[in-house]
């Protein structure tokens, strides 16, 4: 009867080691979006400020992404768009 329990305790260990892999994308992917946040170049910003002068509608977006006081590359390049206007990947 010694066995048993070993083989309940493998199953056990095994588990967890399977539920904590497949819980690292999650955990992983906002630490990973916070790393490569990247700031938006100046020209990026006076061309969104311009945009949202242009189309007030755009303004709630505006005010959420400058939110935490900076827009960063992929918020400007949303509200560009939404304004109808072409990003380059380079900007």
């Amino acid at each position: 009867m010694g066995g048993v329990p070993m083989k309940r305790r493998t199953l056990l260990i095994v588990g967890t080691v399977i539920t904590f892999v497949a819980l690292l994308p999650f955990l992983g992917w906002p630490l990973y979006k916070r790393l490569t946040f990247r700031k938006a170049s100046p020209a990026l910003i006076e061309r969104t400020t311009k945009a949202v002068e242009r189309h007030p509608e755009l303004k709630p977006d505006y005010d959420k992404a400058m939110e935490d006081g900076v827009l960063s590359q992929d918020e400007a390049k949303e509200i560009l768009e939404k304004a109808g206007e072409t990003v380059g990947p380079d900007e």
